[in-house]
């Protein structure tokens, strides 16, 4: 990581053995325009797209992520091993800037990207053990974390009434401790990426917000078999996940996703993703409206049964995603983590 990626040669490029399927449409996932929908309209393009995509995408959104900041984070990263170390020294269960991807020994289909995470309880750390920390991340990342903070204060509360709406009952309070997540994610300009950029995957928790930089697509869904691409211009896209169609009973469906290449391909694509999970000691199981005569449970007898929490579901769920990003040891196939965690929530 001696050089920028940006004027660096990529990583070594290798054929890919992974047989990947070219069966895309353009986009019909329900959109909100934000200059046009009024916010009743755009209240029920939520709540519509919860229960049938799983994914809505947001146009003229006012509040923009800072690309160029990120960017330059990363670069700042990749330039500086020892500003690298000292980050991950704050959390070093896991770590907080991930390259697994950029390691020669890695195995060459695991998700080519490189992620910076941050949580409310990492970031507390990170001021704990390492107070110059911050300042030494300099301008950029104090841009970052402000753009966090508008995101939590202004965006995050429309979602959880939508997604409360579907599942009949309000799921503000298991989301009491802010159990969020802010991930930075650099796909980095690779022509011929030896891996998807981000393995076919469901998000764990309740909802997801992706930040677009309006300039580079990728970004797929699953819709009833077929992948749906969305505009590289599209502001941000929701999209639900595991925890919420299990607490709504799968009234909330939680969407299938990826990003195979970046688009165009030679590109720079650079996000800004928030997770959104209930808090970890809630119990993982269908709020009690959401199961009727009429709408039974699929789910397994574990979650029936309340002997599931969110932090054990994490535990089990954040293996596989580990694994597909190089973070954790195992084979990667291709899709393997969906149909794993489907077999572990649903009933036999």
């Amino acid at each position: 990581m001696a050089g920028t990626l940006l004027t660096a040669t990529p990583p070594t490029a290798v054929q890919s053995t992974t047989d990947y399927p070219l069966n895309r449409t353009r986009n019909r996932l329900p959109t909100i325009d934000l200059t046009s929908d009024s916010a009743s309209q755009a209240f029920e393009t939520l709540s519509h797209a919860a229960s049938t995509t799983g994914a809505a995408l947001i146009t003229n959104l006012s509040v923009k992520p800072p690309i160029a900041a990120i960017q330059r984070l990363f670069s700042t990263l990749y330039t500086n091993p020892t500003l690298a170390s000292r980050l991950n020294a704050t959390y070093p269960a896991r770590g907080v800037f991930k390259a697994a991807c950029l390691d020669p020994s890695s195995a060459s289909n695991i998700d080519q990207k490189t992620t910076i995470d941050f949580s409310a309880a990492r970031l507390q750390k990170l001021r704990e053990l390492d107070p110059a920390l911050v300042d030494d991340l300099g301008q950029d990342f104090d841009q970052v974390l402000r753009f966090y903070t508008v995101v939590e204060t202004d965006i995050l509360p429309l979602l959880m009434q939508a997604t409360s709406r579907i599942a009949g009952s309000d799921l503000a309070p298991m989301h009491a401790n802010w159990n969020n997540n802010l991930r930075l994610i650099d796909y980095f300009p690779s022509p011929e990426p030896t891996g998807p950029r981000c393995g076919e995957h469901r998000d764990y928790g309740t909802y997801t917000v992706v930040f677009q930089d309006g300039l580079v697509g990728g970004l797929e869904f699953d819709v009833d078999g077929k992948w749906i691409q969305v505009p590289a211009n599209v502001d941000a896209v929701v999209s639900w996940g595991w925890c919420g169609a299990i607490l709504s009973n799968d009234r909330v469906k939680a969407a299938k996703h990826r990003v195979l290449r970046t688009q165009p391909v030679q590109k720079r694509r650079t996000t800004a993703v928030v997770f959104v999970a209930p808090d970890l000691d809630a119990t993982l199981k269908p709020v009690e409206s959401s199961v009727k005569e009429d709408h039974p449970s699929t789910w397994s007898e574990q979650i029936m049964a309340g002997d599931l929490s969110v932090g054990q579901f994490k535990q089990v769920i954040s293996k596989k995603w580990r694994r597909r990003e190089g973070n954790e040891e195992g084979e990667v196939i291709e899709g393997a983590q969906d149909r794993e965690v489907s077999a572990f929530v649903r009933a036999a």
